[in-house]
């Protein structure tokens, strides 16, 4: 492999290592207060120095939007003084510090961390994950939510809704969100600093977190660039796409999936191949002549909409993929293999083997109780994830 890939390789598994998976924590659920804290000392700072801007011709949906160096604040009105009221604030700045001293450039677990978690593992669906819903209404109600792409996520947001102390009938709208950039934080903005929803409001979003907490056919994929810290590619990895590829049957995929778009085979006086294609992906089966009893040999994914094995789809990055699996306890075969971990011949290994033209093919070996073995073949072009395949290789 040249010099320049290993390094532009090298570099991008050092930015994703920090990738870790969440953990549960000790850590306190957001309050209100430390908000308003926070949100006042960025107003202090704004006291004292100029915007970059014009604010009275920055008129946004959020407020009239005051850029500085440190921070962007969202206001009522377009003089920033003692009497302005803050809607937002919002960190850019590797420099500045969020609440709880979370900063950009953070990864999502010292993010998630820094709060309550009650699902680690961010059970949910493939667009979301309640981390919590802290249910104390009348009085108050906070939660707090993963908004995510399949396994790349995309925001983290806490919300705090408490009842208003002015006599009014609502509860605040407050909150926190980090936005999140391959795995780690690019934005922090805190929001919600005036105003507020109506108890009907309250009562209906309480609800629909409740509902959303229910959700679990989806998980985070623990990711981590200390690559022994991960488990060996294993016969839990076969299920994938919602079915176990080892018992796979054309039945059963037309059943999942409809009718394929097409539907061949290849026979001849032993045995039989057909071959079922959908539009995300092909599967081929073996029969006998006669084409009965069925075997899985092949799944092929060409498409980002489904998922494979560990949850990596079409359109992933190299490192995104690799450290999702067991790496790191080989070394290199000569000048494009990298043993990952164990050996072909046994059946159990990890093997990359890298082009001088940034492509990259990623093999992962199984052994199942039956001494059947299943391989894993991944394809990159120009580091980007191209094709999945999951085939029995005995």
């Amino acid at each position: 492999m040249k010099m320049k890939t290993l390094l532009v390789l090298l570099a991008a598994l050092f930015l994703l290592g920090n990738m870790a998976f969440a953990e549960e924590t000790e850590a306190d659920t957001l309050l209100l207060p430390e908000l308003t804290e926070w949100a006042a000392r960025y107003q202090a700072r704004a006291l004292e120095a100029e915007p970059l801007n014009d604010p009275a011709a920055s008129l946004t949906s959020d407020g009239y939007e005051f850029i500085y160096e440190f921070a962007t604040l969202y206001a009522d009105r377009p003089v920033m003084d003692e009497k302005t009221v803050v809607y937002a604030v919002v960190v850019t700045s590797p420099e500045e510090e969020g609440p709880r001293g979370v900063k950009v450039d953070d990864a999502l677990a010292t993010a998630m961390a820094a709060f309550y978690n009650e699902n680690p593992d961010l059970r949910g669906s493939r667009d979301n994950a309640v981390i919590y819903v802290i249910d104390l209404l009348p009085e108050s109600l906070q939660w707090a939510e993963v908004q995510r792409d399949g396994q790349r996520v995309q925001t983290v947001q806490y919300a705090v809704h408490d009842r208003l102390s002015d006599g009014g009938d609502g509860y605040t709208d407050a909150g926190l969100i980090f936005t999140m950039q391959d795995g780690t934080v690019s934005a922090i903005r805190v929001y919600g600093l005036s105003g507020g929803i109506t108890f009907d409001e309250t009562y209906a979003l309480r609800d629909r977190m409740q509902v959303a907490a229910l959700a679990d056919g989806y998980q985070q994929v623990p990711m981590s660039y200390d690559g022994a810290s991960l488990e060996k590619f294993g016969a839990a990895d076969l299920l994938f796409a919602g079915m176990d590829f080892t018992t796979l049957t054309p039945d059963y995929v037309a059943m999942r999936m409809g009718e394929p778009i097409t539907d061949e085979w290849v026979q001849d006086e032993d045995a039989s191949i057909r071959t079922m294609t959908y539009a995300s992906c092909e599967l081929t089966f073996t029969c006998d002549a006669e084409g009965n009893n069925p075997r899985i040999y092949m799944f092929l994914i060409t498409d980002a909409g489904m998922d494979g094995p560990r949850a990596v789809c079409v359109g992933n990055t190299f490192p995104e993929v690799f450290n999702r699996f067991r790496n790191g306890e080989g070394e290199f075969d000569g000048v494009s293999r990298e043993i990952l971990y164990g050996s072909e011949a046994s059946g159990e290994f990890g093997v990359a083997d890298y082009g001088s033209d940034a492509s990259v093919t990623l093999r992962y070996g199984l052994v199942l109780e039956d001494g059947s073995r299943v391989v894993l073949h991944m394809t990159f072009t120009e580091m980007v994830l191209m094709e999945i395949m999951v085939y029995m290789a005995q």
